[in-house]
């Protein structure tokens, strides 16, 4: 019976061994597995902070051209309105004859100054009388009328140099100019 205590005895002891070998088997298991998940969750934390600033520039940079975008418009608007006023001023220009006679002579002188020697000078029909009167005296002449707003076309004899100094064309340069500006100093 004592060899039997002490087969049951050495049984049981090795059982506990077995057991605690388990045990500390499991831990070290348990161990690995929670710093595995803490490595994952710092890794996924990591990415989904990555993420989220990727996403927040994107909304920044959207936001910006947003702006950029309307800002070009309200001066788009704002400038559509100026040219819009110039327009209808331009349109009323002949109602002061004193102030139009001043603009016919200073495009007239404009267009000396582009093109050397005789010119020949077109206008609106309702033009064409204060023309003649500006003309008198020089070697220019007066052309066909041409239709517009106001202003002058001039040609050399040859009708090779023309200088369009007409309002509407002087209007259109004014806006090309400005639109130029505004891509400029949006593009800085």
């Amino acid at each position: 019976m004592e060899l039997l205590r002490q087969i049951e005895a050495e049984g049981e002891r090795q059982v506990q061994e077995l057991l605690a070998q388990a045990e500390r088997q499991a831990q070290e298991i348990l161990a690995q597995a929670e710093h595995e998940i803490a490595q994952e969750r710092e890794r996924a934390l990591k990415e989904l902070e990555a993420q989220v600033d990727r996403e927040r520039q994107a909304a920044l940079s959207r936001a910006h051209s947003q702006a950029r975008a309307e800002l070009l418009k309200a001066k788009n608007s704002v400038a559509e309105a100026l040219f819009e006023r110039l327009a209808q001023e331009m349109a009323q220009l002949r109602s002061d004859p004193a102030r139009y006679r001043r603009f016919l002579e200073r495009c007239l002188r404009e267009v000396e100054q582009a093109i050397p020697g005789p010119l020949v000078v077109r206008a609106a029909p309702e033009d064409q009388k204060l023309l003649r009167e500006l003309l008198a005296g020089t070697q220019h002449t007066l052309g066909d009328p041409v239709k517009t707003v106001g202003g002058i076309l001039a040609l050399n004899e040859r009708g090779d140099l023309v200088v369009d100094n007409r309002l509407e064309t002087r209007l259109a340069n004014l806006q090309a100019r400005y639109r130029l500006e505004i891509g400029r100093a949006l593009a800085a």
